[in-house]
Order: C-alpha cells, then structure tokens, then sequence
C-alpha cells in the first residue's frame, strides 16, 4: 500500500477516536519512534500529547527521554522537573534526572537525584550502582564503596560496576 494511503487512512481513523484514546496512540507512536532511534520524530509525538494531557508526568518523563537521547540534556531537566512535580512519587524520573544531571557535570544535583530515588524504591541496584560512582567522582571513599557493596548485594553486574568506579576514581586523581 502506498504510504501516502496509509496516511489517510490513519488520519481518518484518529478522527473517529475520543481524545484520550488519540493521546494514546500519539504515545505509543512516539514510544514506536524512540525504539526505532528516532528521538527527534518522537519529541513531536510527546509534545502533541503533552499539548492533550498536559498534567501527565508520564508524557513528560517519555518527552525528557527523548530529548537526552537526542543530546538536548538542558530540555531534558526541564521536562523531568515538570514530572517530579506532577509526581514525586515516581523512583524513575528521578533516577533518569541524575543521569542527566551526570551528564551535564552536576554532580551535586545528581547525586540527590539518585538518593531520592533509593529512598522512593530502597532495593533498586542501579540507583545504588549510579550514586556509588558518582560518590568516586566526589572524593567520597567510603560511601562509594558502601553503595558499590549494597549495588552488588541487590545484583548489579560487578565486572560493569567496577569498570565505571575504575574510571571515576581515575578522574578524581586528575
């Protein structure tokens, strides 16, 4: 079928949809679009349902991910600050906010990112994983070890982990 036919015929179907059900198609083709590595295709998608259901932090958190991947890391936080507010319940955002943060060289913000999110979700080896390293960077011995070992307590790749605090013990004696 030629994709201009396809087209149309996906536009006629999102005319007999209710809006929330439109919303989430708009989702599911951004999510589609993402997983295909198209961020910046996927950002449109999340803005236009953003722009439908504007108090999601869902859409919000989704729209901060693809704009990191896309590079924009200062878009990024401002989408996760939008999620965090709507619901600072969600372990996720903020562990992706300290990703990004970490990416950005705050290692201040980072790492409070990745407390709260231990304290949202205790058993999480990635959020230990990701604040160990980020205690390296810091200088800070003993709480980075202390995280490493519960990391590795709660089943996170020990060859992975020691390879990144390697590194960030590496870029402290610079």
């Amino acid at each position: 079928m030629p994709n201009w036919l396809d087209n149309l015929r996906t536009c006629y179907r999102q005319r007999k949809l209710t809006t929330p059900e439109r919303t989430l198609n708009t989702f599911k083709n951004g999510v589609r679009e993402v997983d295909e590595g198209h961020p910046d295709r996927a950002i449109k998608y999340f803005s236009e349902a953003i722009n439908a259901s504007p108090n999601s932090a869902k859409l919000h958190h989704y729209r901060a991910d693809a704009y990191a991947l896309n590079g924009n890391l200062d878009q990024a936080v401002i989408d996760y600050d939008t999620a965090v507010r709507l619901n600072p319940a969600y372990p996720d955002t903020y562990l992706d906010r300290g990703n990004t943060h970490y990416q950005l060289n705050n290692l201040d913000t980072a790492l409070k990112d990745f407390s709260e999110a231990i304290r949202l979700k205790p058993d999480w080896a990635e959020a230990y994983a990701n604040r160990a390293v980020i205690q390296a960077e810091l200088g800070l011995k003993v709480e980075s070890d202390n995280d490493a070992q519960t990391a590795h307590g709660l089943g996170v790749d020990e060859r992975q982990l020691e390879d990144m605090l390697e590194s960030a013990w590496s870029n402290t004696d610079d």
